[in-house]
């Protein structure tokens, strides 16, 4: 899969060639290798006004895809904003790494981009099952 990777945040330094080996891995594992994304790291302002202006929600979340599959090269998936601000909070809640909690959210990105949903419980834990087992096989 090519990654097209922007960062544009400073909260933390981010190991960009080993994210963008995971997010390879999870290319491979789910049949996309001759896709694209484009990732774009951020902090909090940043995906807040995102939120806001796409979502009508104030506040920062975690990740947000957007499909533009169909607006561009059919290859192209689509762009994944992740919050680092948000995965270093969470993480330090959960006590867990905040690099395997910016995984995560990536991942997440990418079910996003393929159509899986999280609006409603039972979608939410089939997105939920197929991101830890992705987790598993690349970690």
């Amino acid at each position: 899969m090519k990654i097209e990777i922007t960062n544009r945040q400073k909260i933390k330094r981010v190991n960009l060639k080993q994210l963008r080996r995971y997010l390879t891995k999870t290319a491979r594992l789910l049949s996309i290798s001759g896709k694209k994304i484009s990732l774009l790291l951020c902090d909090n302002k940043l995906i807040t006004d995102l939120n806001q202006r796409y979502f009508k929600k104030a506040r920062p979340t975690d990740v947000i895809a957007f499909n533009l599959s169909d607006c561009f090269d059919p290859d192209y998936l689509g762009e994944v904003v992740v919050s680092v601000e948000e995965a270093v909070k969470v993480s330090g809640q959960l006590d867990l790494p905040w690099q395997e909690e910016l995984l995560l959210y990536c991942v997440h990105g990418v079910l996003h981009l393929l159509g899986y949903d999280d609006r409603s419980k039972i979608k939410r834990a089939a997105m939920e099952k197929k991101q830890l087992q992705i987790m598993r096989v690349i970690k």
